[in-house]
């Protein structure tokens, strides 16, 4: 049994014309919403660009501490390391 393809090309040209408005009114529907971003976001998005755009690396404080070492300059304070450790901030 043969089949001849050229007669089943119109049943395909309809089902992509019923696709294609099927497509046309998601696609007007999907107009009419809308999104709305509270002022908190706006703000939080705000700080969050600023804070990305912070280096998390000081590279001059680096380069101080890096120079005292080296010239044997450098001293570690103790006893503020240990407030730092046992506050109740962190």
């Amino acid at each position: 049994m043969k089949i001849d393809r050229t007669s089943m090309s119109p049943v395909g040209g309809i089902q992509a014309a019923n696709r294609l408005k099927q497509v046309q009114n998601k696609t007007t529907a999907s107009e009419a919403d809308k999104i709305a971003v509270s002022d908190k976001a706006q703000v939080f998005q705000s700080l969050l660009q600023k804070a990305k755009e912070i280096p998390s690396v000081r590279e001059e404080r680096v380069k101080a501490l890096t120079e005292q070492i080296e010239r044997g300059e450098f001293q570690v304070d103790s006893q503020k390391i240990a407030a730092k450790l046992f506050s109740q901030d962190f």
